[in-house]
């Protein structure tokens, strides 16, 4: 999973197509596919790659195979099903009233985009509830500035930052921006390891 910070001439190929990428785009990367990334021209690109490798440190499967050529022979593709364009979750957002809004990033069918990595987006224009979650977090500001309490430990944060949220910890997100967050909710849940501080747990969850 990856979300374009500052692009200029920027591109992802994958799964035959070559994807131009935008400020601000959620692009996933599925398994058992040839990929590389570039760009056109000499101005600076950033992305930020949110990689599940961190679970084949416990479940060894993981093996990498290169392609036979230098560089991977795409197709232009300007409409691809592996891309979520910031500015039509950004309306998504903005149609919520209040201070807070959250949305997932789904596929057309409304499956989650992996297995393993939650996606989403949040606006916080005033403050976000507090939470405390099992799931860890890796949040980044697309646009704004504002104030994040993780545990007893608060920082300020603007456009272009990224920080984590660990598991359990008591968290608080306050001032006006959009973000980015990718999670390890979806394989918490399927386990069974999912928690928020408000949940209740039932015996046939056990």
């Amino acid at each position: 999973m990856k979300i374009s910070k500052l692009i200029t001439g920027g591109f992802t190929s994958v799964h035959g197509k070559r994807i131009q990428m935008q400020r601000g785009d959620v692009i996933s990367t599925p398994q058992w596919q040839y990929h590389d990334h570039g760009k056109h021209g000499s101005s600076p690109m950033i992305w930020l790659d949110g990689l599940d490798l961190p679970q084949f440190q416990h479940f060894p499967v993981h093996f990498v195979e290169h392609f036979s050529q230098p560089r991977y022979p795409p197709e232009e593709d300007s409409d691809n099903e592996l891309v979520w364009p910031w500015q039509e979750m950004k309306a998504a957002l903005d149609s919520v009233k209040g201070p807070w809004a959250q949305r997932e990033y789904r596929k057309e069918n409304g499956d989650a985009v992996s297995k393993v990595i939650g996606t989403s987006a949040e606006r916080v224009f005033g403050k976000a509830p507090e939470r405390q979650e099992t799931a860890s977090s890796v949040y980044h500001v697309i646009e704004g500035v504002g104030r994040v309490r993780i545990g007893g430990d608060v920082s300020d944060v603007e456009r272009g930052d990224t920080f984590c949220v660990p598991a359990w910890k008591v968290f608080e997100i306050d001032g006006e921006m959009y973000l980015y967050r990718f999670d390890d909710k979806p394989m918490l849940e399927k386990l069974g390891f999912y928690r928020n501080r408000d949940y209740i747990v039932h015996p046939y969850d056990q």
